[in-house]
């Protein structure tokens, strides 16, 4: 939780310093502006009250109606005005950080579904919120980098990443090493390779972290440029 909060204070800050006209401008991901990715956070965190409501009562709240409804509601919002974005993703954002303080104990025991179909305990919503709310900022391509998550989010994110990769079958066999990191080291791909044909990856964990993520900044191209290992898609 201390990860979504702050999370979400970053947001604010960075939403105040983005100015009410730069939402249309182009963010890191491919095809999406700024818009799209802030109207993605709003609807991921109304997803997420969605899944609290469903802990809370019992009573089957799905994230999304299904995945078409739920890509058209990104686009379709990424086309209002600027002040009509940022004033949805910030109420949204809202309503979720009350969601979550609001949540009874018992309510985090109970089995919710993610939007992937996977069956998981509502004590894992604020780490989904957490992922998206960090991962995103970055994209939304205001000069921040991986540096600027906290220490241990980003060894989280390297472990979550590594195990979603790593398993892939098209994932080359890796070794990432951290170099700001004692004795670290997040093995991906097959583990019946010589060990000559493994790639030992190294540089800071936040750098690895963007490279494993997929994020196309100035630290994980760095990271790029030193390998000729190509990771499949983390999500």
């Amino acid at each position: 939780m201390d990860w979504v909060r702050d999370g979400s204070a970053l947001l604010l800050r960075r939403l105040d310093q983005l100015g009410r006209q730069a939402t249309a401008g182009p963010s890191l991901l491919p095809g999406w502006s700024r818009a799209h990715v802030l109207t993605h956070l709003a609807r991921n965190a109304d997803a997420l009250v969605n899944l609290t409501v469903w802990a809370r009562t019992g009573v089957e709240h799905p994230m999304y109606p299904d995945a078409a409804s739920r890509t058209a509601d990104i686009e379709r919002g990424a086309q209002r005005l600027s002040d009509e974005v940022l004033t949805d993703v910030l109420e949204a954002d809202s309503r979720l950080l009350t969601a979550l303080a609001t949540m009874p104990a018992h309510a985090w025991h109970a089995s919710v579904r993610s939007a992937m179909g996977r069956c998981i305990s509502a004590a894992e919503i604020p780490w989904m919120r957490t992922r998206e709310l960090w991962v995103h900022l970055i994209d939304l391509d205001m000069g921040d980098d991986f540096d600027i998550l906290p220490d241990d989010l980003v060894d989280a994110l390297l472990v979550d990443a590594s195990a979603a990769v790593g398993t892939k079958s098209d994932c080359p066999a890796i070794v990432l090493r951290p170099i700001d990191r004692i004795n670290t080291a997040y093995r991906l791909g097959p583990k019946d390779v010589p060990p000559a044909a493994v790639n030992d990856i190294t540089a800071t964990a936040a750098a690895l972290c963007a490279w494993l993520l997929g994020r196309p900044t100035p630290a994980a191209r760095a990271v790029a440029a030193n390998t000729d290992a190509r990771l499949p898609p983390w999500l």
